[in-house]
């Protein structure tokens, strides 16, 4: 029989625990050290599940916990190897709920979170190549963890000697995505992204890293987790919820995460949420706008996080999985949520953006200072980015963001 209960760890304090009832709904209950530490309406787990002594609806839980999960054939192919069905939340979680996005750690009750430490063994280049050859058969590796997403890709620790395997005491730090094939109708995907990032890091939109590295033949993106501090000993997590969790969303179907004419997901509505938190939306604004200039056509809810930290405090979770779209043939050419209800990405302009913002409830001077300061911190970036260093992005790619930046700035 799968396991029926859960307990939901968080930042060393057992925050709450989960349970299948017999009816197949899935049920939280807030612990008394929860409520004794963070207090009654923290949302240091969930903007979309405060902290409460009464039990959250199962509909919402559900949909919580589900975007914590893998999509597509990876879920299924965890599923199958852990020996339960793909929508079964609390018996899935129970094999691979150790390792999720963000600081939550989800064990069988009674479970410790943390087991002995085990030491880390340090993958060779064909271990790693042959987990990356699993990813791109299955989605994903067969590993104890828990990423949400559609692109395959595997995660790893980092140590002094190189990548190894997570263990319950030193969660992963590391992302590793599967590079396109050379024949693939993107097979710059993981190059743009590795560019885009860079950008955003010049834009002060985040620090997140990443590079290429080949691994017995095999070439992957390896990206450095937001959501992990790596020290010498050890590895401390950092929660994180994104927008398509902080909504209310279940997105078993991965449609879901788009807007595309639907009421939800849309940016006003994340903006309302982020603001009840405390965290301010210059931010949003500003990734937003990067987004439209880089061609990320792909900002849908879940590539959007808020993060909670330890102290009940919130903030934007730095700008991931950003990537250049618009200059493929086959691009979509609809932005993933719409700006001031126009849905094409070529009809924008920065008075969308900073219309936007306004909705939100921005002062219209500030959202238009936002949307210009981000776009000329952009423009700065592509004058002194090398890009003889992402020799995997071509002409047309770059081009594409270059006459974008210049067509909005030339209208903010």
């Amino acid at each position: 029989m799968s396991v029926r209960t859960l307990d939901a760890w968080l930042y060393g304090t057992l925050a709450a625990q989960v349970e299948r009832d017999r009816d197949d709904r899935v049920r939280l209950r807030f612990t008394d050290d929860a409520l004794t530490r963070w207090g009654h309406g923290s949302a240091v787990l969930s903007g979309l599940l405060p902290l409460s002594d009464r039990a959250p609806s199962p509909v919402a839980v559900s949909a919580w916990l589900r975007g914590l999960m893998p999509e597509g054939r990876a879920r299924s192919h965890l599923a199958r190897r852990a020996g339960v069905a793909p929508d079964d939340v609390v018996g899935f979680l129970a094999v691979h709920g150790r390792d999720t996005a963000g600081a939550l750690a989800l064990v069988p009750e009674g479970a410790a979170p943390d087991r002995p430490r085990v030491p880390l063994r340090t993958l060779d280049d064909g271990e790693i190549g042959a987990l990356l050859d699993e990813a791109t058969e299955q989605g994903t590796a067969d590993q104890p963890t828990s990423i949400a997403g559609l692109e395959s890709k595997i995660v790893l620790a980092a140590t002094s000697d190189g990548f190894a395997l997570p263990t319950p005491d030193r969660p992963s730090t590391h992302i590793l995505k599967v590079a396109r094939p050379a024949d693939s109708r993107s097979a710059d995907l993981t190059d743009t992204e590795e560019a885009s990032l860079a950008l955003a890091r010049a834009c002060g939109l985040g620090d997140v890293e990443a590079y290429h590295r080949t691994f017995a033949g095999r070439r992957a993106l390896v990206v450095r987790r937001y959501d992990r501090v790596v020290g010498p000993e050890t590895t401390e997590r950092v929660h994180q919820e994104d927008a398509a969790q902080l909504l209310g969303l279940d997105t078993t179907d991965p449609e879901r995460k788009f807007q595309y004419g639907r009421r939800l997901p849309s940016l006003r509505e994340i903006a309302t949420r982020l603001e009840r938190l405390g965290v301010p939306l210059d931010g949003l604004l500003a990734l937003t706008t990067f987004n439209v200039a880089v061609g990320n056509t792909d900002a849908h809810a879940k590539n959007l996080s808020v993060l909670h930290l330890p102290d009940g405090t919130h903030r934007l979770a730095p700008a991931y999985d950003v990537a250049m779209h618009t200059h493929h043939r086959h691009a979509e050419t609809r932005v993933a949520m719409d700006v001031d209800g126009v849905q094409e990405i070529d009809a924008l302009t920065s008075a969308h953006l900073a219309a936007e913002a306004g909705g939100w409830g921005m002062p219209p001077r500030l959202a238009a200072r936002v949307v210009r300061e981000t776009l000329e911190r952009l423009g700065a970036a592509l004058r002194g980015l090398d890009r003889g260093a992402y020799p995997g992005v071509g002409d047309t790619a770059w081009a594409a963001v270059d006459r974008r930046v210049v067509r909005l700035l030339a209208g903010s």
